[in-house]
């Protein structure tokens, strides 16, 4: 284990190591979630939605 980590984890007990990788996986969660659902990244999603469907050649 990472020794930052494994001090970081004495020092505040696994239960708060656990809180604070919760949030931490939260906030990374709804910035994904954002970036997904933002209307300028709109286009590109549905560009890549229709990539399956077009003829040509293979990539």
């Amino acid at each position: 284990m990472n020794p930052v980590i494994q001090q970081a984890s004495e020092s505040i007990g696994m239960g708060g190591m656990a809180t604070i990788l919760t949030l931490l996986f939260m906030v990374a969660f709804f910035a994904w979630v954002w970036y997904a659902y933002t209307p300028r990244n709109r286009q590109k999603f549905e560009d890549a939605a229709l990539l399956p469907f077009e003829e040509g050649v293979d990539r």
